[in-house]
């Protein structure tokens, strides 16, 4: 007799290092954000750090922290 699916034992995913995670998680943040810089960079909006924010779903204090002033977003999404 089989068992039904639910029933059997899942195969594990080979655990990550939380700094692997960590290091993927910052670099998808950070394109998110060169690319949403240089959209909204000479827009009539102007350039945010809570309307980059909302844009690229990142939170508004992560991007507050990494890059304190506008000027240094820009540095980002120019390098």
């Amino acid at each position: 007799m089989t068992m039904p699916y639910w029933h059997q034992k899942q195969k594990q995913k080979p655990r990550r290092e939380p700094a692997e995670v960590l290091r993927e998680r910052d670099e998808r943040r950070t394109a998110a954000l060169v690319q949403c810089v240089k959209e909204l960079y000479g827009s009539q909006q102007g350039l945010t750090h809570t309307l980059v924010a909302e844009r690229t779903g990142v939170p508004v204090q992560y991007v507050r922290w990494k890059y304190p002033s506008v000027d240094q977003l820009l540095q980002m999404a120019e390098a």
